[in-house]
């Protein structure tokens, strides 16, 4: 009976997202009262399978596991759709999957920036609190490749502000350029002006 009181405590819990130890523990106490309905219970609880979920639940069970359900598809990518949450975790409504996601976020079980008008969900941490250690390698996967990605932003940022600065720099020259003639050029037509004059006033002594 202790173990069915720490499972049925964990379940309803508002802290506890890790049963792979009472699963394991379960597993290995043929004697519990009905044990394979914990046993399946358990199972989906852990993998974050919430759409093969049969047992009834009560509604803090059911969040928990959609929870969960989320945190395993989010372990394996690092931008997710609406409609994809909706497919895994059972919601009906966008209204649903962002309720959902805030109380994730609330958990502290990740972070993330939520868009709406896209509907879309773009991952920033992930708790490790709640992941059996069987999935660490799909989360540092998921984390690496998001890593990747973020450098290869970077490295594109800094290749279009190189070439922007690179055009700055020449735009600048041929400006400098471009004054240096002008400044050429007044000065020739300040020397050639008084020549002028002095022609003007000989042509016109000639003319009278």
């Amino acid at each position: 009976m202790e173990l069915e009181h720490r499972i049925r405590t964990a379940l309803t819990s508002d802290t506890c997202y890790q049963f792979s130890d009472l699963l394991s523990e379960a597993k290995e106490s043929p004697s519990v009262p009905d044990r394979d309905r914990w046993l399946e219970i358990l199972n989906c609880f852990v993998t974050g399978q919430y759409r093969t979920f049969t047992p009834p639940l009560d509604r803090s069970a059911r969040e928990k596991l959609q929870a969960l359900s989320i945190l395993r598809l989010s372990s394996e990518n690092t931008a997710l759709g609406y409609s994809e949450i909706e497919r895994v975790c059972g919601c009906e409504t966008d209204r649903e999957v962002e309720a959902l996601l805030i109380r994730c976020i609330q958990a502290g079980l990740l972070q993330c920036k939520i868009d709406e008008i896209n509907r879309r969900v773009f991952l920033h941490q992930l708790s490790t609190s709640a992941y059996h250690v069987q999935d660490c390698g799909k989360l540092l996967e998921a984390l690496q490749s998001w890593a990747s990605e973020n450098s290869s932003v970077m490295e594109e940022i800094r290749d279009h502000v190189s070439e922007a600065t690179g055009n700055l720099a020449t735009a600048k020259t041929e400006r400098e350029e471009f004054k240096r003639n002008l400044d050429s050029a007044k000065a020739s037509l300040k020397k050639e002006k008084p020549q002028r004059e002095v022609s003007s006033s000989k042509i016109r002594k000639r003319l009278a």
